[in-house]
């Protein structure tokens, strides 16, 4: 049985590239309630990774609404990756926006001294800079490209619940279309990780 590599994961569109806070804009166009009725997103900071203190660590947090409810532990104990997806409604796209790779996932508190932590106090998902990729040309994704380029498992669509689950032929054909699109070191770094380690494999 095929393991599961990666998740693609769902967060609100943030016209500043999630280093500000969102614009009002993108808070009224949210896909979630919450968002809404709050407005302001807790995913804001995802990329600040060079703007915003780091944790004693070395690690930076980032947050996704669907991880409120953590992946199954067992079904997720493989994955090596996290792709954030969001929708950009300027143009109506779905859009991978970036990646955390070799990330921890759980609940984790924001302790670094930064002011902008008074607000986004926590996340649920961390990894090192080196690891953490916010894409420039962002890759497109619909149920129509995923059956065509296989960027999910077989006969599955974009989930319902805002994440999916991805094999690792899903995760290099993501990372093969986002290092042609963004010529970036960090990201040909993991895609040779993800290459060369048989471990993430079987």
């Amino acid at each position: 049985m095929a393991k599961n590599i990666g998740i693609l994961a769902s967060m609100s569109w943030n016209s500043n590239g999630w280093q500000e806070p969102a614009t009002r804009e993108d808070i009224a166009s949210s896909n979630f309630d919450y968002v809404k009725e709050n407005g302001w997103m807790h995913e804001d900071l995802n990329f600040g990774f060079e703007k915003y203190a780091l944790e004693a660590d070395d690690n930076y947090i980032a947050y996704t609404p669907q991880f409120n409810t953590l992946p199954a532990l067992e079904e997720s104990k493989y994955v090596s990756i996290v792709f954030f997806k969001s929708f950009n409604y300027h143009n109506s796209k779905n859009l991978i926006v970036g990646c955390y790779a070799f990330p921890d996932i759980g609940n984790f508190a924001r302790n670094a001294e930064d002011k902008m932590y008074e607000m986004y106090d926590f996340g649920n998902i961390k990894t090192t800079p080196a690891c953490i990729v916010r894409f420039n040309n962002p890759v497109e994704i619909s149920d129509e490209l995923c059956a065509t380029k296989g960027y999910l498992p077989k006969g599955k669509k974009l989930g319902k619940m805002g994440y999916n689950y991805l094999e690792y032929d899903n995760v290099l054909k993501i990372l093969d279309q986002a290092t042609r699109l963004n010529p970036d070191k960090k990201l040909q770094a993991i895609k040779y990780k993800f290459l060369t380690d048989g471990s993430l494999k079987y």
